[in-house]
């Protein structure tokens, strides 16, 4: 006979097993399981039909998701695939196969619950349920509560909870139910004294747990309270710190305001006064260009007027000089007013260069009469030299 301790060890280390779908409705199955079920070790099934590579990829992130709320909640879990046309006939075959003592499983989809739901409504329960083996324990639940429970029998003994309809005989609570158990006992080769001893044992803990989850809410409770009133404090403080903030900008803006106003009125007035000069600018460009158009003028005139000057100069010097010039200052040859008179054979005067070269050129004639010459000899002639010197001299200052 296995003693107290053994028989409680042996039902606290078996694995629990839960069955879930290729959504996520079945995640209210998982959490109840985890919760109220005891174990520390739990296997994900899923039943499938042959899926394409898109479904399967789908499914596998959908299973994936499972296993995360597993690691959430702290518990060891495995993933366990089967293909299978029959969703329920899969399931009785892993429960014969790995013989499974605790399986958990929906009772109906979740949008099927009631307060009222007493009895599985699934095709795919009420099958497991029936066809089974009896040494498999099976909680059904839906929407996170306890539906129906099918005890596993043990040797002679079987024990079997069973929800009713009367709300008066059971209490439905998030999570868990607590049904009225009604026992029906077979004495067999001694195991139901254990099996109550368990049983007892087990309530015991299950009562110093809620004890203690009642206390962490408490303690939850008045850390949060705390933690509000520190949150509410700190909110009043930067409510605080944001008014006298919003002062210091609301200063700091009519400082910038004011200084944006004055800065418009200087760019303004600075573009006055640059539009004035740059008016003042135009206008002395206007003048300084008459100005030089003017003296352009005025230069061109006044070259004009010495090139007339010079003309009626040098034509008044050529009028004195013929009209006033004695007409024996004239050399008969070059018809200018003598330099070097230069006396001849035939008894005129020529000037000097002008006579050379007529007797140079082969003449032996008078350039006057034409007549032959006796010599060719010249006999400067001083007298007329020093008329026409004085004559030039006076006529010279005459001009200035």
């Amino acid at each position: 006979m296995m003693g107290k301790s053994g028989s409680q060890q042996l039902l606290m280390d078996e694995k629990i097993y839960v069955a879930v779908g290729s959504d996520l409705g079945n995640k209210s199955t998982l959490v109840w399981a985890i919760q109220n079920t005891g174990g520390k070790e739990f296997c994900i099934v899923h039943v499938h039909q042959p899926l394409y590579r898109k479904e399967k990829e789908k499914t596998q992130k959908i299973l994936d998701k499972y296993l995360q709320k597993c690691r959430q909640m702290q518990v060891c879990a495995e993933m366990i695939h089967i293909k299978m046309e029959s969703v329920e006939k899969g399931i009785i075959q892993l429960i014969s196969e790995r013989n499974v003592k605790k399986l958990v499983m929906g009772a109906a989809s979740d949008t099927r619950y009631s307060m009222r739901m007493a009895d599985l409504l699934s095709t795919k329960a009420i099958y497991i349920r029936q066809e089974a083996p009896a040494t498999c324990c099976i909680w059904f639940t839906c929407k996170g509560y306890l539906v129906y429970k099918r005890e596993a029998i043990m040797g002679n003994t079987s024990l079997e909870y069973a929800s009713t309809s009367s709300g008066q005989d059971s209490v439905r609570s998030r999570g868990s139910v607590i049904p009225s158990r009604q026992f029906t006992i077979s004495r067999g080769n001694g195991n139901v004294y254990q099996l109550a001893v368990f049983e007892a044992e087990k309530s015991k803990k299950e009562a110093s747990l809620e004890a203690f989850k009642h206390q962490e809410v408490v303690k939850e409770k008045n850390e949060a309270i705390k933690r509000g009133k520190e949150w509410e404090s700190a909110y009043l403080e930067e409510l605080k710190q944001r008014k006298e903030t919003e002062m210091e900008l609301k200063k700091v803006r009519e400082k910038l305001e004011k200084m944006r106003y004055i800065s418009e009125n200087r760019i303004t007035e600075s573009y006055m006064l640059v539009q004035k000069l740059q008016d003042k600018y135009n206008l002395a460009t206007k003048v300084l260009r008459k100005a030089k158009e003017e003296r352009d003028l005025l230069i061109k005139g006044r070259d004009i007027a010495i090139i007339e000057v010079e003309e009626l100069r040098k034509e008044v010097s050529r009028s004195d000089e013929h009209r006033e010039a004695p007409q024996y200052f004239i050399c008969p040859i070059s018809l200018e007013v003598m330099k070097d008179p230069q006396l001849a054979a035939d008894g005129f005067t020529y000037e000097a260069e002008a006579i050379s070269t007529w007797l140079q050129g082969g003449h032996e004639t008078s350039p006057m009469t034409n007549t032959k010459l006796h010599h060719t000899k010249l006999v400067p002639n001083l007298a007329l030299r020093s008329a026409i010197q004085e004559w030039l001299h006076a006529s010279s200052s005459f001009r200035k």
